[in-house]
């Protein structure tokens, strides 16, 4: 074997042998794994194993055995005896005939009969070890091979070859473990492995010892090789080579379907599933199955209403064909009694592995039976309880889940859509707040090791979970993509919450195709940096992304909000009237207080500035309302802008009511269920269903194209050179109804409209907040997440979203003064080169009560100004430093961030004494920025 995989499978072996070691339980229970044979016996208590040996179970006595059966020879030391087919009319006439009647029967001839009758429950052949006298195995099922026949054991155990009239025994292996692998056998002598395939039916590949290589026992064959324990009493995996280039190449297991992915350079293999899992001490057999499958695909019984069927590649249920095709193979998974069958590439590319799936190669041959979720590679780079690591998961800004981190109940399990959850399915009471994820990836570290991991496609219909060990059920930590085949949804009859129905997505199949990317990174300290790096790559050249950012360029972001309707009284009733907040002049006004007090640059979003921005209907127009001022205010307003900034009114169309030519019906999504979907005010006591405000419409996605055409069109005659579309770059849902509009549809139709407004508009794009999808089309983006979600599950946030885009796309904070502390929200924004955005209105805040504004209590423009101001010149020159560079390292230690940029700069960020040191500066919140010198 090659030397380069040396250092690899010392550390797998190791790492196999260490996770299944010692006494573990689970539930709190001893896991007892019953009687085995005696060889097998040694390994079950080394290894705790959960899954049981399988046992030969003999009915007979020994001696009638050799009594009444022939024997027609020995081999390997047992004697082999064959059931001749009228050996019980032979018998009786050995012993005087047998009686016409058993009432005629004396009591010898009953206990010959009894003998006969244990006889007749043996297979044809029976082989008695000739050390102990004792009945090994008997042998009802035979093929026929080239020897002869090919008979195998009724518990799976023996191998037995014999002459083609099954008159003279040839040889007979014994199985390594029925629990790592029933299919592998070996000699006598412990030199020889044969291979069957999975019926047992005839011997497929030979592998001879080759000798200890690096603690496992290595023996090769003409196509491929085989490992075990230097014992032979464990199996790690039979394998071949397959594709290979300059840097990596493929290990593959035809047995599973799993491959192992080989650094050449340093012989450090990643597996599609880990070594070892089968002898889980933790992991029920079914477990431990799951951990060796690399597909597990979920079904649904429409009639039933039942969605929590599960098929698992590496079980009976599923009958998994290998074939070789260009730079991989080309996987089968049909699970015959369910119905379902589809094929899955595993490709080796230039530097990373792909799995990719079409939609329309999963046969559904049962019509009873829906596919609902596949998961592909769910086990792939698994760590398992000895191992250091962590993986990196995208919710929110980013976090780190570390290995064996000992959080382990059940309610942790981390299992989140990507992009969020649709929002046609509007839930009957408002959950928990929570962040999403915005990127399509997730990565794992471990030893100088990581690997980022990019659902490519049918992204938009992922869902990433992810579990430390023990939490799931088995000594290893997982993450995985799952992909939703088909929606479902919760319908409540007769408007009761507890007759609850699931509904599942009618048709077919509409979800994207399937394409996982596997980028290995190697190198001393490799982390979540690097990973962030070669994924910022991945969308520089493969994703569409073009760098935005530029030098010298950090403007002081500036949210402003122009009227609401508000119940005012009329003739004594209430009515429902616009009301400003802050009108174009007012506007100006914010602004010019702003630059006098040294802010030169501004990237201004403007929100509810027309008419049917203020009624939330749909807004496409770009006509100023008479409300706010009329045109000639906001052409002041816009001209005053463009002296130091970029104005991006918006254009916030995602939810709506109707008017202005567009009605409810045609333009609102449907849910699964049937019904429309209506976003609902939740109260902020009790996160039920607000009756006091009416609910909004959920603007279809197929009117995404058309909408944001009509906004281009009249931004672009206008004259306005930029826009904001709010949230809706981050908000990602479908249309279950007639329009048909899937998830992956939806993001297509969006950022076919994004294309045209960023050609027809200068400065393109502000976003409120951004998933992966759009980024090829945002010019900035607000509101970029500042944590995590912060689950139990998770060990640390860190600012992942921030170092994938640093330098690529600008971004800018959350609003600082909506935050509990300002100045550590601008500190934390500006540990990462984050700009700054401020909300601000110029009304009272009294104004908002009973608007659906009246969150903005924060925004008030007479307690920001001034703050806003000096925050950005204390920060403005860092940020301007590093604007257009990327982010090479990142750590946090304590309350000390230190941030280096492409370009040299090294940014210190003391949370405690908030203090920012950069370039030989000192930026002293609360104070001034002073120079190094001056310090001295």
């Amino acid at each position: 074997m090659a030397n380069k995989i040396k250092r690899a499978v010392l550390c797998l072996l190791s790492a196999s042998l260490l996770a299944v070691s010692g006494q573990t339980f689970a539930d709190g229970e001893n896991t007892d794994s019953g009687e085995v044979s005696s060889e097998a016996e040694e390994t079950e208590q080394k290894t705790a194993a959960r899954a049981k040996e399988a046992v030969e179970k003999i009915d007979c006595e020994d001696s009638f055995i050799t009594s009444y059966l022939k024997k027609t020879g020995s081999v390997s030391g047992y004697d082999v005896y064959l059931k001749e087919k009228k050996f019980d009319s032979a018998i009786w006439e050995k012993n005087g005939g047998k009686p016409a009647k058993k009432a005629d029967y004396t009591d010898k001839q009953k206990e010959l009969d009894k003998t006969i009758t244990e006889l007749k429950r043996l297979g044809d052949i029976t082989i008695v070890d000739t050390r102990t006298g004792k009945a090994a195995a008997t042998f009802k099922k035979s093929s026929k091979c080239g020897e002869g026949k090919l008979w195998v054991s009724d518990g799976g155990r023996f191998l037995l070859t014999m002459n083609e009239d099954s008159t003279k025994p040839l040889k007979i292996m014994e199985v390594i473990s029925t629990i790592d692998d029933p299919y592998l056998f070996r000699s006598e002598d412990g030199k020889t492995l044969e291979l069957t395939d999975s019926k047992h039916k005839k011997v497929i590949s030979t592998y001879k010892d080759s000798g200890i290589e690096d603690g496992k026992r290595v023996f090769t064959g003409d196509n491929g090789f085989a490992w075990t324990d230097t014992d032979t009493k464990q199996v790690l995996g039979t394998f071949r080579y397959s594709a290979e280039n300059e840097n990596y190449r493929m290990i593959v297991s035809d047995r599973f379907g799993s491959f192992g992915l080989e650094n050449k350079k340093t012989g450090y293999i990643w597996w599609s599933i880990p070594m070892g899992a089968s002898r889980d001490s933790i992991a029920t057999p079914l477990l431990a199955d799951e951990l060796r499958s690399t597909s597990i695909l979920r079904y649904g019984i429409p009639e039933n209403r039942n969605n929590n069927n599960f098929l698992r590649s590496a079980t009976g249920d599923c009958d998994i064909s290998v074939k070789d095709i260009k730079d991989g193979i080309r996987v089968t998974y049909n699970y015959i009694s369910a119905g379902f069958s589809y094929p899955v590439d595993y490709t080796l590319e230039k530097d990373y592995v792909k799995a990719s799936l079409k939609i329309s190669d999963i046969k559904e041959k049962k019509p009873e039976n829906v596919a609902t979720e596949v998961t592909l590679l769910g086990s792939f780079g698994a760590g398992d309880m000895n191992e250091d690591g962590y993986y990196v998961v995208p919710d929110g800004c980013g976090a780190l889940i570390r290995f064996n981190n000992n959080r382990t109940t059940q309610s942790n399990i981390y299992r989140q859509r990507v992009y969020g959850d649709d929002l046609t399915a509007v839930p009957v009471t408002k959950g928990a707040v929570s962040e999403q994820i915005y990127l399509p990836v997730y990565g794992i570290v471990k030893e100088d090791n990581a690997m980022l991991v990019v659902a490519a496609k049918g992204d938009t219909n992922a869902i990433l979970s992810a579990n430390v060990s023990r939490q799931s059920n088995s000594s290893y930590n997982l993450c995985s993509f799952t992909f939703m085949l088909r929606g479902t949804d919760d319908y409540y009859m007769s408007g009761s919450g507890n007759e609850r129905f699931t509904v599942f997505e009618s048709g077919d199949i509409k979800s994207d195709d399937i394409e996982l990317r596997y980028y290995p990174i190697s190198g001393k300290g490799a982390d979540y940096t690097d990973i962030a790096a070669r994924y910022r790559q991945y969308l520089l050249e493969d994703g569409g992304v073009k760098k935005r950012a530029e030098d010298n360029d950090s403007p002081l972001y500036i949210g402003l909000y122009g009227g609401v309707m508000k119940k005012k009284p009329f003739l004594g009733i209430p009515v429902n009237k616009k009301a400003a907040l802050t009108d174009f002049s007012q506007a100006k006004d914010i602004l010019s207080q702003l630059r006098e007090n040294g802010v030169d640059d501004m990237a201004v979003s403007y929100a509810n500035w027309t008419n049917n921005g203020i009624r939330s209907r749909i807004d496409t127009k770009a006509e100023p309302s008479g409300k706010l001022g009329g045109s000639s205010d906001f052409s002041a307003l816009s001209e005053f802008v463009a002296e130091g900034g970029e104005l991006y009114p918006v254009s916030d169309n995602k939810c709506f009511y109707p008017g202005g030519g567009y009605n409810s019906f045609s333009k609102t999504s449907v849910r699964i269920s049937g019904s429309y979907s209506r976003i609902v005010s939740y109260d902020r006591a009790y996160g039920i269903p607000d009756g006091f405000r009416k609910n909004m419409s959920l603007l279809s996605p197929g009117s995404f194209s058309q909408i944001l055409t009509e906004a281009a069109d009249s931004y672009s005659s206008a004259g306005l050179s930029g826009i904001s579309l709010s949230d809706l770059p981050s908000s990602l849902y479908g249309d279950y109804g007639k329009k048909s509009v899937s998830r992956g549809a939806a993001a297509k139709l969006f950022a076919e409209g994004c294309e045209k407004l960023d050609g027809s508009l200068e400065n393109g794009i502000l976003a409120k907040t951004a998933n992966a999808y759009a980024f090829p089309y945002i010019s900035r983006i607000t509101d970029v997440p500042m944590t995590s979600s912060r689950y139990d599950l998770f060990d640390e946030d860190i600012p992942f979203y921030q170092l994938v885009l640093h330098g690529i796309i600008p971004y800018a904070s959350e609003a600082v003064n909506g935050s509990p502390s300002p100045e550590d929200t601008a500190l934390m924004a500006a540990s990462v080169g984050c700009g700054l955005d401020f909300d601000m209105i110029y009304e009272e805040p009294s104004e908002l009560k009973d608007t659906v504004l009246d969150t903005l209590y924060y925004a008030d423009h007479r307690w920001w100004t001034d703050t806003a101001a000096e925050y950005y010149r204390l920060l403005s020159p860092m940020l301007k430093a590093v604007s257009g560079c990327t982010i090479t390292d990142y750590s946090a230690d304590g309350d000390i961030i230190t941030t280096v940029y492409d370009n040299g700069t090294e940014v210190v960020t003391d949370m405690k004494n908030k203090t920012i040191e950069y370039n030989g500066n000192m930026i002293q919140f609360g104070g001034k920025e002073v120079s190094a010198a001056d310090e001295q």
